[in-house]
């Protein structure tokens, strides 16, 4: 895992220092050693986390020609198998899997060799016979890749700070800021800074001097025009699941290739112990490394604790609780945003800021997560209500309570708990509403209570959730589909890209040096996922991820088998809070410089601070996510945007 940045001007003083301070910026990304290219054009810089070809792996690399550059962040699997096809056609010079490009590139071009391309990665390319660089993103965005173009220079980095290192100046991107207050979270080609865009995830950024750049996609997530609900047979059943169980399995083996140690995340739930399971049976020659937060001053509910312990015991691993407070949550925090560059709804930004901290700690630098599970496999309880609203009346009342009674740590966030904005943009081009984005709307709605005037008038200037349903191609791509694969493409293009990947994966991993890495977003896995008929993903309507509760039965303990989705929730620091939590909680949010940002009414915001003790355990979980918000806006325009 690394940092790249590159700068296109013909203004070579320009070029060279902003090259070096944006280096100095992605030291966390890279700290094992750097690198720089240079022409008369262009600079291209790479920062170095050493995992793959230790002693011979520097970058960027060029062609033995040198007309052709890379610089990559991240991981390309199989790139060993992908070397020997081209060993009587090319002469490697590093033991680097990112030089695998090179050649790919020569015999396919930039299009033809994205199908090539295997795991986590964000590059950048440069042809110089055809004065062309292109940025590139992973189908996902596990990787970021942000951009920057004027008629002097366009930049390109890991990061958005590696740009105003480069004399770009700081200031909230306006929309992006709007549509967090809105929905939690901003477009997904945009940053939450002015002018500084993101690359989507499985696009290309093509930048040819003298022209503003371009934008080429090269991949998409396709459902299939399938609306039924069918019951299979046993057998067809068990050939899902070995054909799933296979591929899920070599997506762990094939991400467990390191020269350095590998260790894991580990929640009590079904994603993480599924690829601990499976990595005890690959490592036969040592334990499996797996870092839990606990929670020791909270209840079950939050406290994952006993069901991770299990697990540990059950593959024979090796336990390491990193135990976590809510004074730590507040302590950290500021760190946590200056480091994603992203908002927050919950502490659990802070907690994975400290739990890679902790693998840092330890000596890994390479830890395998169960992120993207639900994703590819329909595992979150709002999706649940999704299909649970097709149902008849009876049965959808009885489910829906059911729902709500056992989720009430994600009611507010990612199930809707009263008033919201108004979504109906949605109504009428699809048919529905995800579940998920009228959760959004509530607590976007709770948000608008406390703008300041000036601020609320530009939100509601707009239509956020038409907007967004412009930013993509329903005709094509949503209409005809099930509605829990409609919200499931709306969710990982705007929650696990923008939120799970970036503010808590890369940004919170990458500021201790660790490298994450993702079995279950390996796109030949999701692919097959994605066409999988939905009662394999949810049986009977609530039974979610079906098909890895069966495949994983090998590796994962009955509790862990049995137990509803959780998804990873740090308890609300509007639930539990000391004397002193609660103090510096007011204090934060009533001070100078929070209303200094013109964004929020600090006596609204007071009020509702105070209100907080005397509140219901419901309403104290549902304005969690506006009080993160606030908090997380405060560090991020003191941190990064002063």
């Amino acid at each position: 895992m690394c940092g790249i940045t590159a700068i296109v001007s013909r203004d070579s003083r320009l070029r060279n220092s902003s090259l070096h301070n944006a280096l100095k910026t992605l030291e966390l990304r890279g700290p094992d050693e750097h690198g720089v290219w240079e022409d008369e054009l262009v600079s291209i810089g790479h920062r170095r986390l050493s995992v793959m070809g230790l002693t011979n792996g520097r970058q960027p690399i060029s062609s033995p020609c040198g007309q052709i550059v890379v610089a990559c962040n991240g991981e390309l699997y199989d790139y060993k198998k992908l070397r020997d096809e081209f060993c009587n056609e090319y002469p490697f010079k590093t033991a680097s899997d990112s030089e695998i490009l090179i050649p790919l590139y020569l015999r396919h071009g930039i299009e033809g060799m994205m199908k090539y391309l295997i795991g986590e990665f964000a590059f950048v390319l440069y042809d110089k016979r055809i004065a062309t660089l292109y940025a590139v993103r992973d189908r996902f965005g596990i990787k970021p890749l942000c951009w920057y173009h004027d008629k002097n220079q366009t930049i390109v980095a890991s990061k958005a700070k590696a740009m105003m290192a480069c004399g770009i100046t700081a200031e909230w991107d306006r929309i992006s800021l709007m549509q967090s207050l809105s929905m939690h979270y901003q477009p997904t080609d945009r940053t939450m800074f002015a002018n500084i865009k993101q690359v989507e995830p499985g696009h290309i950024l093509v930048c040819k001097e003298g022209t503003p750049p371009g934008i080429i996609k090269y991949w998409d997530i396709n459902y299939p025009q399938d609306t039924s609900y069918i019951q299979l047979t046993t057998a067809e059943e068990k050939e899902y699941i070995d054909e799933f169980h296979s591929l899920l399995y070599e997506s762990v083996r094939t991400r467990l290739m390191s020269d350095v140690p590998v260790c894991c995340h580990l929640s009590g739930g079904l994603d993480s112990s599924t690829i601990a399971g499976m990595m005890s049976k690959m490592m036969i020659n040592e334990p499996v490394h797996c870092f839990t937060i606990v929670f020791p001053d909270t209840d079950a509910e939050y406290d994952e604790d006993s069901l991770a312990t299990e697990t540990v015991e059950h593959i024979g691993g090796v336990m390491h609780r990193i135990k976590i407070s809510q004074s730590q949550i507040l302590d950290n925090l500021s760190d946590a945003v200056y480091h994603s560059e992203g908002l927050a709804v919950n502490g659990h930004l802070s907690c994975k800021y400290l739990l890679n901290r902790e693998i840092r700690k330890e000596g890994f630098k390479v830890a395998l997560t169960g992120e993207g599970a639900d994703e590819c496999l329909a595992g979150y309880p709002h999706l649940r209500k999704d299909i649970i609203a097709t149902l008849s009346d009876s049965d959808r009342e009885e489910l829906t309570t059911r729902l709500y009674e056992t989720n009430l740590a994600i009611t507010g966030t990612e199930i809707a708990v009263g008033n919201t904005l108004d979504c109906s943009a949605f109504e009428h081009r699809l048919g529905y509403i995800p579940s998920f984005l009228q959760a959004k709307a509530s607590i976007g709605y709770r948000m608008y209570q406390f703008l300041s005037d000036d601020m609320l008038c530009e939100c509601r200037s707009h239509d956020f959730f038409h907007e967004l349903l412009d930013r993509y191609d329903t005709d094509h791509l949503l209409r005809g589909r099930h509605t829990v694969n409609q919200s499931l493409y709306f969710w990982t293009k705007l929650t696990l890209c923008n939120y799970i990947l970036a503010t808590l994966g890369d940004g919170c991993e990458m500021a201790s040096s660790i490298e994450g890495r993702l079995p279950f977003l390996d796109h030949r896995l999701f692919e097959y996922a994605a066409r999988l008929p939905m009662q394999m993903k949810i049986q009977s309507y609530t039974n979610e991820k079906y098909i890895l509760k069966e495949a994983a039965r090998p590796y994962i303990t009955s509790r862990v088998y049995n137990r509803q989705k959780h998804p990873f929730q740090s308890p609300p620091l509007t639930r539990f809070f000391t004397t002193e939590d609660y103090r510096r909680l007011r204090d934060d949010l009533t001070s100078q410089d929070f209303s200094a940002t013109g964004i929020f009414d600090v006596r609204k915001v007071a009020r509702l601070i105070d209100s907080i003790p005397s509140m219901s355990i419901l309403d104290q979980t549902i304005y969690e996510p506006v009080v993160m918000l606030m908090l997380t806006i405060k560090h991020m325009n003191n941190r990064l945007l002063r």
